[in-house]
């Protein structure tokens, strides 16, 4: 299966063959110095350098570097033994297999190539490069032959989210899925319109996979704290159960995106009642929260599908506003048939990154009359309908400890507001 846009990668995948070709018994340290490279950093090297920017994010193909892979998996609550099966459904390069390899060889437990290690891929040059990688791998740490033929079984061209052979014997799923994001289909039960990849690889490993299997998986950390995941969550929850959960940061100095990874254990038998989702479980409990206090909503107006219709009010938007000012008077203006608000009221900046000075930008709204909101800012109206409490909470979004809450809680472009929600009022 050679898949449309990936093509160019052959063009490393044949320098690794060539490469693999000229070992020799004792190779010196020139060749041992080149074989770290090939199965450390420069497969991900060399899909931004032969790949389109175009393509990777088609296909969601982004590779998890090598430290990054090894941390995870120290970090693992699963231990190995000679009876495990190792499989990843969605292999890349190899990197995660090759980490897997590394780290138990660095115990008193030897883990072949030829033993419990598997994975697939829909790209026939990622395949290639994988089973070439760990080879040179396993001649750069043996120094001795490996079997090529049972290599290429262990190693095949597939779809990870259709079932197969390996789900089934699999013990242990390692897994960095696609992060692209595409339509959900129809068979899709908790969301609807465009969806992290991510979240759907996941339902499939659950389905496929035999109660017990544990999986670890480095995900995109939306799936760990957006809205539109909370089903999504519940599910996770319900079929399998925590053994870990990680916050990893950016995930590389390439790809803009925060990740965490999760251990997971799949229920012999699904929960039938609720319980808490990954969010909730890593949200810090306090006797007061900012919905006992403040109603939190995100602004109705989306400025550039909404109609022009109804009443002519003032309108705000999140370009140019002042960091922790108040305003008192506005200038623009705009028809909507939707919600307005009276002040005083504090809006909350939603775009958000970590390594923000402050994740949550605040400013005051008291003006005359009511107002409409754009979408891009998040409204948190005190009950007591006081001034002073806005105030309060200004000081309260600006302190350090809110920050760090938030750097732990989400790692998303935009605060929820199921987050603030449950964001601490500290005294």
């Amino acid at each position: 299966m050679r898949t449309e846009g990936m093509k160019e990668y052959s063009n490393f995948t044949d320098s690794l063959d060539d490469f693999l070709k000229s070992f020799k018994s004792g190779n010196n340290e020139s060749w041992r110095s080149q074989a770290c490279k090939l199965v450390d950093g420069l497969a991900s090297e060399e899909l931004r350098r032969l790949v389109s920017i175009e393509a990777r994010r088609d296909f969601g193909a982004f590779f998890t570097e090598s430290a990054l892979a090894e941390k995870v998996l120290r970090h693992s609550k699963f231990r190995l033994s000679r009876g495990s099966f190792c499989y990843d459904p969605a292999c890349g390069a190899g990197n995660l297999l090759i980490a897997i390899v590394n780290v138990i060889n660095q115990t008193k437990f030897k883990f072949s190539i030829t033993d419990k290690v598997y994975g697939t891929d829909i790209h026939n040059e990622f395949v290639n490069a994988t089973r070439l990688r760990l080879a040179i791998n396993h001649l750069l740490r043996n120094d001795s032959e490996f079997d090529n033929a049972q290599l290429h079984r262990q190693i095949c061209v597939a779809d990870g989210l259709i079932n197969n052979k390996f789900y089934e014997q699999a013990t242990h799923v390692f897994v960095n899925p696609p992060y692209n994001v595409a339509d959900a289909n129809e068979s899709l039960t908790w969301s609807k319109g465009k969806v992290s990849q991510a979240a759907v690889f996941m339902d499939k490993i659950i389905e496929f996979i035999s109660p017990g299997t544990a999986i670890t998986a480095i995900l995109p950390d939306v799936l760990r704290s957006g809205s539109r995941y909370e089903k999504w969550r519940a599910i996770v929850n319900k079929t399998c159960r925590i053994e870990g959960l990680e916050l990893l940061g950016q995930f590389d100095k390439y790809a803009d995106v925060d990740v965490f990874a999760i251990n997971l254990v799949k229920r012999k038998k699904a929960l039938s009642l609720s319980v808490p989702t990954l969010l909730e479980q890593g949200a810090n409990v306090e006797p007061e929260i900012m919905e006992s206090s403040f109603d939190v909503c995100v602004g109705p107006v989306v400025d550039n599908r909404d109609p022009r219709k109804g009443q002519s009010l003032g309108y705000l938007v999140s370009k140019k506003l002042k960091d922790w000012s108040e305003i008192n008077s506005l200038n623009l203006k705009r028809r909507h048939s939707g919600r307005s608000f009276k002040s005083p009221f504090v809006v909350i900046k939603r775009t958000s990154r970590l390594g923000d000075r402050h994740r949550a930008a605040a400013v005051i709204v008291n003006v005359p009359d009511p107002i409409y909101v754009d979408n891009h800012l998040i409204v948190v109206k005190p009950k007591s309908g006081r001034l002073n409490d806005c105030k309060q909470l200004l000081k309260i979004l600006k302190d350090n400890r809110t920050n760090n809450w938030l750097n732990q809680q989400i790692r998303c472009r935009h605060l929820t507001v199921k987050i603030l929600s449950k964001l601490p009022l500290w005294r």
